[in-house]
């Protein structure tokens, strides 16, 4: 998409959330506020927008110091821009003033999203560089993971280094632990028997909002699938940011309606209790490395 239409389509999405939220004819009193969203092992898998991007950046620093170590020239990438799906809760949850705001984030991170220019592109031609940065299957070392599942990581590669050099020689390990521990975790919430009576309830409540759902995570499939047939058309692209809007906020108030959060919450700390039995050490180890890297890479 040109910029100039991407640009038009922005300032469309825009227009329809201002819109939306002065159709409710004044300023609602202010109710409690609203529960935090959970999110398996308080969100130790999980680093919001400034975490991320702070990170982010000492780790490239530190790939492009091991490099040059080597003899290589590596020129630290930044993240893309736009993303505004990198924060989306694994349960689906959503406030209304989420919803209000930016529907599910789905029409404008298909907008705005950039990723970075490749300005490693050339010297990624170069095999030696490439070994120095990602390692070589010589230096393998394979993961033994709960749930029977395998990870892998080249030890000799630049990347790795750098990952170390930052959190710590187990970060690997132990962040990968629990992004299956927390995996499994929401597999088993979603199977509780809570969470389906209020998909039940959900489900009713959307009906009445004058929305065919069957299912969390239903409207957005609807947003993904009427995104994809829009292209590029400005027009149609409009339509689905008026849909994603009103999908949205249905979803949220019936979310808020039903009690998913609380429900979500009590479910999730039973699982945990059973599927994070025993990894207690290694929870406190890996939130001590993240609060290490999160020190240094802000400068602290």
């Amino acid at each position: 998409m040109s910029s100039r239409r991407r640009t038009a389509a922005v300032a469309l999405l825009l227009g329809l959330g201002a819109a939306g939220c002065s159709t409710s004819g004044g300023t609602a009193a202010p109710g409690p506020a609203p529960l935090p969203a959970p999110r398996p092992f308080q969100g130790v898998t999980h680093y919001p927008g400034s975490q991320l991007t702070a990170l982010h950046t000492a780790e490239e620093e530190l790939v492009a110091a091991c490099m040059k170590r080597r003899g290589f020239t590596y020129r630290p990438q930044p993240l893309a821009t736009g993303n505004h799906l990198a924060d989306v809760n694994p349960y689906g949850l959503l406030s209304v003033a989420q919803a209000v705001n930016d529907g599910y984030g789905i029409t404008s991170t298909a907008l705005s999203m950039r990723p970075p220019a490749d300005v490693n592109a050339a010297a990624g031609a170069d095999k030696r560089w490439k070994e120095a940065l990602l390692g070589t299957p010589a230096h393998r070392v394979n993961l033994a993971m709960p749930m029977k599942r395998q990870f892998f990581y080249q030890a000799d590669s630049c990347v790795s280094d750098a990952k170390s050099r930052l959190f710590g020689a187990d970060y690997y390990k132990l962040y990968n632990t629990f992004q299956v521990l927390s995996d499994a975790v929401v597999e088993k919430v979603r199977a509780d028997r809570r969470y389906r009576e209020a998909q039940t309830s959900w489900r009713t409540c959307m009906k009445a909002a004058g929305t065919e759902a069957e299912a969390f995570g239903d409207p957005q499939g609807t947003v993904d699938e009427q995104l994809r047939q829009a292209g590029q058309d400005p027009a149609r692209l409009h339509a689905v940011a008026g849909v994603e809007l009103k999908l949205s906020r249905a979803d949220a108030g019936c979310q808020a309606e039903t009690g998913l959060t609380a429900v979500v919450a009590a479910a999730q700390t039973d699982a945990e209790k059973t599927l994070g039995a025993g990894y207690a050490d290694e929870l406190a180890a890996l939130r001590s490395m993240q609060r290490k890297a999160l020190a240094t890479a802000s400068g602290d």
